[in-house]
């Protein structure tokens, strides 16, 4: 039985997103969190966020940091096969639940401009464009400036 569910990220789950990350190496390129640093970030409640699984493994993540009166968003990833599934919309409800629960005003995040899916995506779940990074991301030697975006709660 293929059993999907989501739940809160734990410590354990470190060394799996690092490794899902470098099996998915061109959806972020060099900015793959090391597995050490969710581990301490997530033990330390710097992070918070979901996990999605299907068979017991990690097929999505999304993870968080509370700023002031807002999130921002680090990562929000879900494997190929299980995307325009409704997970990543999941993903950001529960970042809108835990705002509400906090008054928190906003959520922030950045994605790459060239990341026109997730760009898509943002838009069609209310997020604005608020800002541009010059040469946040780096791939292949080349770096790509980031698109701020926001919801406003």
């Amino acid at each position: 039985m293929n059993k999907k569910n989501f739940r809160d990220i734990i410590e354990n789950d470190s060394e799996e997103i690092f490794e899902l990350q470098n099996r998915y190496i061109t959806d972020f390129g060099n900015n793959i969190w090391k597995s050490d640093e969710l581990k301490i970030s997530v033990k330390n409640r710097v992070f918070e966020g979901n996990v999605f699984l299907t068979d017991n493994k990690i097929a999505g993540f999304c993870f968080f940091k509370e700023i002031d009166d807002y999130i921002e968003i680090y990562s929000i990833f879900v494997e190929p096969n299980f995307r325009k599934k409704g997970v990543a919309k999941r993903f950001i409800k529960h970042c809108i639940e835990f705002c509400k629960k906090r008054k928190l005003s906003k959520i922030i995040l950045d994605v790459n401009e060239e990341n026109f899916k997730a760009i898509n995506f943002y838009k069609k779940n209310n997020f604005l464009f608020c800002g541009k990074r010059k040469n946040y991301y780096k791939y292949l030697e080349k770096f790509y400036d980031s698109l701020t975006m926001q919801l406003i709660l």
